[in-house]
């Protein structure tokens, strides 16, 4: 691809239009190579995340299957050796049956006092007030559980056999009472003779000491009826190595709760120190294990993933049994752990995506440099010559506006739509060429034409203007000359002269500032400074009209950049022009604020108003024409004057009036200040 510029010029300034085709190049570009595959990351994302979380999930819930699993094993061989232990016949059945023969014929009255004093035996023996074992405790029960209590001593806290009453047979130690009828344990597993299994909560016995009790009926030789109870007290240890076993990560770990939300069992937590919020619970509450994300899982973690298991004994269990409630395995890790594969994966494709936008970013730019270059120069020539051609419009004289377009040319060797465009640009600037030319052969002539019409007004205005008051000049000097007329009535006619004298040089001084066109000189100068100026010397050209005058300036209004001596012209002017329109006095209201909805820089207005007779709306139309004038005695030159004076210090002059009401002139400025500055600020907080 080959592009030349058949003359190098300085610099063109391309702004937005230059930066703004190769970004949309390279965002096309982006969007139609990159965006394909940010979905598709972003799909592989979803999909990987949510294989991930299954996969945890699964993970999570196959170990609270296992510890569930365990648990059950657990409770359930404590159970069969209950139920084994009850079933010895000739010793701890048979112990049993021995004790409940006391209660069948007798009197009643008398086996209740012997209860009564058999129960205060045991408890001197218990409290250790005597140390002779009492006699109505079966040795050979006793020593039957001790031997059988041996194998697993570490598994027992205690272990007790009652007869059908809930009095004490045998009791692996003599730490408990002789009477448990009123007991729930016993009450549950004796069940008036049908017998249930029993299973308690865990419950605290002492201050860091956990127990669990399991209680099976002791049957008859038929297995049809209780005829005691055996009780098991198991400690909490074989329980917590089943949850303490499960290691999850760092900080993951299992429990073992209840349908509460109270956990049993945690590694973290003391048991029942907190507990599992309902919403979780009734997530985890499923007949089947599962695993769900838990928006709070009572461990400071949120949208953590955990699994779970109902734990299901093979025993049926008395309905009190477990606080009346249904336990569960639950495990936990904490979210920063388990997102961590979820967290990397996010990385690499965060840093695939990234590496694609810089791929893409970087072959866009190049190709699309490639490609916007020759409308980039073709853009730089098109703006040279609108330059050239605004140079000319703000000059006003096309001799200094000109600048050429011959070397506007550039040359595209694409083969394609790029080059046809070129062509046809060189065609655009070579008739462009031609045009100023003509123009430029034109331009003498029609300013010569202008500068005759002009003048030509201007003189027949002078020239209608100047030849009355010249006849009646001519007419007072032939009456002055004459010897006859008195002397009061010369100097009557020698001041009238002299009036109309003062009158003409007015007006030729009317024409002179029309005339002559004075460049500003700008400078800051205060709202206030000018209109009290202006009024000053608007009172001295007056003659005393019964005119109240109000000022009104914000007084942290900022100063104006303007010729203080053509705006305060200007201002006399149309003050004037106030009184004028005011012969029998009125109001007359000047002020100074900041104008609003203004774009652009701050601009200040000044407002001259008048309760005078007011202007029709087609005379509005014709106020600015020079010579147009209602007066008998005007010039038509004022508000064309004041007109040119404020335009040409960057203002702007709108009049507004109606008949009966007055007038109101509104002259804009520009500031020394930008809008934004704190007195610009202060003076609109001021007006609002």
């Amino acid at each position: 691809m080959l592009t030349t510029v058949l003359k190098q010029e300085s610099p063109v300034e391309i702004g937005r239009a230059r930066r703004g085709l190769q970004k949309k190049f390279v965002a096309s570009l982006l969007i139609v190579g990159f965006a394909p595959g940010i979905v598709a990351l972003f799909a592989t994302y979803l999909y990987s995340t949510q294989t991930l979380k299954n996969a945890i999930g699964d993970s999570f819930q196959q170990i609270a299957s296992a510890t569930a699993r365990r648990i059950e094993v657990m409770i359930d061989d404590e159970i069969d050796g209950a139920r084994h232990l009850g079933a010895a016949p000739l010793v701890l059945r048979g112990s049993v049956e021995a004790a409940n023969v006391a209660y069948h014929g007798g009197d009643s009255r008398a086996r209740e006092r012997q209860l009564q004093d058999q129960n205060r035996q045991w408890e001197e023996f218990r409290k250790g007030r005597s140390s002779t074992m009492p006699a109505f405790i079966n040795l050979d029960a006793l020593a039957y559980v001790q031997g059988w209590a041996n194998i697993r001593r570490e598994t027992y806290e205690n272990i007790l056999v009652t007869d059908e009453r809930g009095t004490l047979v045998a009791s692996l130690y003599p730490t408990v009472e002789f009477l448990h009828g009123s007991a729930v344990w016993w009450n549950e597993a004796f069940g008036q003779g049908l017998g249930h299994t029993y299973v308690s909560d865990l419950y605290e016995q002492a201050p860091g000491i956990y127990l669990l009790d399991v209680a099976v009926p002791v049957l008859n030789d038929e297995g049809t009826r209780a005829i005691g109870v055996v009780k098991l007290v198991l400690r909490r240890d074989n329980l917590m190595k089943a949850i303490m076993e499960i290691r999850v990560g760092e900080h993951g770990h299992g429990m073992l709760l209840n349908t509460e939300g109270t956990p049993l069992i945690c590694p973290v937590l003391p048991p029942k120190a907190h507990l599992i919020n309902d919403a979780l619970m009734q997530q985890l509450m499923q007949p089947k294990p599962g695993w769900v994300i838990a928006e709070d899982d009572a461990h400071g973690g949120h949208n953590s993933i955990v699994g779970y298991a109902p734990i299901r004994f093979a025993h049926r269990l008395s309905r009190s049994s477990l606080g009346g409630t249904q336990w569960y395995a639950f495990v936990r890790q904490d979210p920063s752990e388990t997102y961590a594969p979820v967290y990397t994966l996010l990385r690499e494709v965060g840093m695939i995506g990234f590496g694609m936008v810089t791929v893409l970013a970087s072959l866009g730019f190049y190709v699309g440099r490639l490609i916007v270059k020759p409308i980039v120069l073709l853009h730089e020539q098109a703006h040279a010559i609108r330059r050239d051609v605004s140079d000319l419009a703000s000059a006003g004289r096309f001799d200094r506006g000109l600048r050429g377009t011959t070397d506007r040319r550039v040359a595209i060797r694409t083969g394609d739509e790029l080059e046809s465009l070129a062509s046809a640009f060189n065609q655009m600037a070579e008739t462009l060429e031609e045009s100023f030319k003509k123009i430029h052969d034109q331009e003498g002539e029609l300013l010569r034409k202008e500068k005759l019409a002009s003048v030509g007004q201007l003189l027949a205005a002078l020239a209608h203007d100047i030849k009355n008051p010249l006849g009646v000049v001519r007419s007072s000097a032939q009456l002055v000359m004459d010897e006859r007329q008195p002397d009061s009535v010369k100097r009557e006619v020698a001041q009238y002269v002299i009036d109309e004298v003062d009158r003409l040089t007015n007006r030729i001084n009317h024409f002179l500032r029309f005339a002559r066109q004075k460049s500003p000189e700008l400078r800051a100068v205060w709202a206030k400074v000018l209109l009290d100026a202006s009024l000053q010397e608007w009172r001295a050209l007056g003659k005393g009209e019964p005119i109240r005058v109000v000022i009104e300036v914000c007084p942290d209004l900022p100063a104006l950049l303007v010729d203080p001596d053509q705006v305060k012209e200007a201002l006399v002017n149309l003050l004037v022009n106030a009184r004028e329109a005011m012969p029998d006095g009125g109001t007359l209201r000047l002020s100074a604020q900041l104008a609003e909805h203004v774009r652009g820089p701050a601009m200040v207005e000044l407002r001259v108003a008048d309760s005078g007779i007011g202007m029709s709306v087609e005379h509005l139309k014709h106020v600015y024409d020079p010579f147009f004038t209602t007066k008998e005695y005007g010039t038509g030159l004022g508000l064309t004057n004041a007109k040119r004076l404020v335009e040409n210090n960057g203002g702007q002059m709108m009049i507004q009036s109606t008949v009966g009401q007055g007038t109101e002139v509104v002259l804009r400025f520009l500031t020394a200040v930008r809008a934004g500055t704190e007195k610009v600020e202060a003076c609109l907080n001021q007006r609002s």
